[in-house]
C-alpha cells in the first residue's frame, strides 16, 4: 500500500482481495479471485445476462485502528462488471493507530466498471487513511462513487475526535484527470466554509467518457429534484464529476443513484437495474 503519511508499527488485521474479470463467450467471468484475511466475494451474479454483478463482503462487519484493507479489481478488455457491497463500511474508534483502505481499479479497452459501494461510516474517534486509484484505457467506461460519513448523524454523534485523510486519483491512458484530497484532522475542519460546512456526509461520483450532453442531462435532473443546494457537477476532459454534501446518507445516496440512472442508458445502453443486494 502507498501510505505516504507513515505505516502502523504493529498492523492489525490485514485483508487483501485481488479480482480479475475477463470476457468469456457471451458474458463476463471472474478469471481470478485471490483473498487473504477477512475480505471475500460471492460468485458472480448475472441478473442482466452478460454483465457480472459482484458483492464484496467484509465478514467482521467493521474496521479498527491498525487494520488494513487492500482491494484490487482488474476488468480486462470487453468485460463488464458492476461491483457493490451489501452494507455500509464501519470504521470504529481507534486507540491511536490508523486504519488503512487502499483500492486500485483497472478497466481495459472496451470494458466497463460500475463501482457502487455503500458509504463508509467513521465513528467518532476513528482514524482512517484511504487511497483510491482508478485507471482506464482507451474507450473503457466507468461510473462510480465514494461516499463518506463522518460521525453518526442518526445518533447525533459528531466527528469531534479522530482523523480522516483520503486521496482519489483518476487516470485515462496514464494521464491524470482528477485528484480529490480530503483531510479532517480536527473538529474545526468539519465546519470550515471551504470544507464540510458542518455537514457529515461527503460524496464524489465520476463517469467517463462524458461530454456536454451528459453534463446538461445531469444538471437538469438535479435541478428538477430541487432537494439540495449542496450538489455540484463539472466536466473535466471527458470526466463528469458530481460532488455532494449532506446530512442524511439515504437522501444523498438517492441523488447519486438518480445520476447513475440518468447516465447508464447513455453510456452503456442499458436500463438502470438496481443491484438486488440493496433490497435485502
Amino acid at each position: 500500500m502507498n501510505m505516504a503519511l507513515g505505516f502502523n508499527e504493529e498492523p492489525g488485521w490485514r485483508a487483501h482481495l485481488d479480482l480479475i474479470f475477463s470476457r468469456a463467450g457471451n458474458r463476463t467471468a471472474m478469471l481470478r479471485s485471490r483473498h487473504s484475511g477477512p475480505l471475500r466475494v460471492q460468485r458472480p451474479f448475472y441478473p442482466e445476462g452478460d454483465l457480472a454483478h459482484i458483492y464484496i463482503l467484509h465478514p467482521p462487519g467493521g474496521v479498527v485502528g491498525g487494520d488494513e484493507l487492500d482491494i484490487r479489481l482488474d476488468v480486462r478488455p470487453q468485460a463488464g462488471v458492476l461491483c457493490t457491497t451489501p452494507g455500509s463500511g464501519k470504521f470504529y474508534r481507534s486507540a491511536g493507530k490508523w486504519a488503512m483502505l487502499d483500492q486500485r481499479l483497472y478497466v481495459g479497452a472496451g470494458a466497463s466498471l460500475e463501482w457502487l459501494p455503500q458509504d463508509n461510516i467513521l465513528f467518532a474517534g476513528a482514524r482512517l487513511r484511504a487511497n483510491t486509484r482508478i485507471e482506464l484505457t482507451d474507450d473503457a467506461v466507468f461510473m462510480g462513487w465514494d461516499i463518506s460519513c463522518l460521525g453518526r448523524p442518526s445518533s447525533d454523534e459528531r466527528f469531534d475526535e479522530g482523523a480522516f485523510v483520503s486521496r482519489l486519483e483518476f487516470y485515462h491512458n496514464r494521464q491524470l484527470l482528477l485528484v480529490e484530497n480530503q483531510r479532517v484532522l480536527d473538529a474545526r475542519a468539519l465546519d470550515a466554509s471551504a470544507g464540510l460546512r458542518g455537514l457529515p456526509l461527503s460524496a464524489v461520483m465520476m463517469a467517463f467518457p462524458c461530454d456536454e450532453r451528459h453534463l446538461v442531462q445531469v444538471r437538469n435532473m438535479i435541478e428538477a429534484q430541487n432537494e439540495s443546494a449542496h450538489i455540484g457537477v463539472t466536466l473535466i476532459d471527458g470526466l463528469l464529476v458530481v460532488r455532494g454534501l449532506g446530512n442524511y446518507s439515504e437522501r444523498l445516496k438517492q441523488q447519486l443513484i438518480s445520476v447513475w440512472r440518468t447516465l447508464r442508458p447513455m453510456l452503456l445502453d442499458r436500463p438502470a437495474e438496481l443491484p438486488r443486494i440493496w433490497a435485502t
